[in-house]
């Protein structure tokens, strides 16, 4: 068994898996289609509750979001690099070159926020951040500048959400001290390289 070297806690690969963490593990695989499971929660999987936990609440998440999957990606992709959490960041940045979104809104999300179109979007990601680093300093004009871009409470409430599960993502990699999933970095050298999205 491998071992975090910066905490001493096991990364349990899918080998190693039992009972409710193996069942989370081949869940997250086939409703995520991805072809591995994250070094997250290989790590997380050391407590089957909060592995458990975990896959709940982002699993029921996506079935029920009404937001699109790729405004959702930018929100955790921007989030996790506000918060400086290499790892969240190459992780959601993976994900939203997989969703389509182009090198320039990339860089845009996380160097030039103003450049950020359509308004709308612009508004929503700007809002997420203040909720994300910010949220005492919330207030009513930043909740009427969202709702002048057409965006509904519920909407709000999810964006909200997202914002917040993006900073418990953010805290339980950085307090883990996970490193980046090779097959992430692989994925973002190579589209960096052009070879890919």
């Amino acid at each position: 068994m491998a071992y975090v070297e910066a905490t001493g806690l096991a990364i349990i690969e899918e080998a190693e898996a039992t009972g409710e963490v193996a069942r989370v593990f081949a869940e997250y695989k086939r409703e995520t289609r991805q072809p591995f499971v994250p070094n997250i929660m290989k790590v997380m999987a050391n407590s089957p509750t909060v592995i458990i936990s975990y896959w709940s609440m982002i699993s029921s998440f996506y079935q029920n979001s009404i937001l699109p999957e790729s405004l959702t990606a930018m929100i955790f992709y921007t989030v996790a690099h506000a918060n400086s959490c290499q790892y969240c960041s190459a992780g959601h940045e993976v994900s939203c070159r997989i969703l389509g979104i182009d090198e320039d809104m990339l860089t845009a999300l996380v160097k030039d926020l103003g450049s950020v179109s359509p308004e709308r979007v612009r508004a929503i990601i700007e809002f997420a951040i203040k909720v994300a680093r910010d949220p005492k300093g919330v207030n009513i004009d930043d909740y009427d500048k969202v709702r002048d871009r057409g965006v509904t409470d519920e909407e709000l409430v999810e964006i909200i959400f997202i914002a917040a599960m993006g900073n418990f993502g953010d805290t339980m990699a950085d307090s883990l001290k996970i490193e980046v999933d090779s097959a992430t970095s692989d994925v973002l050298r190579r589209s960096k390289q052009g070879v890919i999205g």
